[in-house]
């Protein structure tokens, strides 16, 4: 499978997850899936059309903004791997949400 499809697989099993994820770990995948998806973070001043980097009152956008900023000058590739192996450990560390039905198949429960 190339390895773009394993990234979404990878993105899609990691919502299917038994176990809430911690938020260092919610960062580091989203910082390797910014990169590797669209490349470096913009400059502050070109950050969003709105404002610049976010503000310090704003925690959370800023650890996000961080998380992406760590991976600056990495390739796709490399962050696409780095992606999914780091997925692939996560969903072993925290088991997948599976439900049995009454014809004993596996459907997945998802919570968005």
């Amino acid at each position: 499978m190339p390895l773009s499809e394993l990234v979404k697989a990878a993105a899609e099993e990691m919502r299917r997850l038994a176990k809430e994820p911690t938020d260092e770990e919610k960062l580091a995948l989203y910082g390797l899936y910014k990169q590797a998806i669209h490349g470096d973070i913009p400059e502050p001043e070109d950050y969003s059309l709105f404002t610049a980097k976010p503000s310090d009152d704003d925690e959370w956008a800023l650890r996000k903004y961080n998380s992406w900023f760590l991976q600056k000058g990495k390739t796709s590739e490399a962050c696409k791997a780095e992606y999914v192996k780091l997925a692939e450990e996560m969903i072993k560390k925290y088991e997948r949400k599976i439900i049995r039905s009454k014809w004993n198949s596996e459907v997945w429960s998802v919570d968005y």
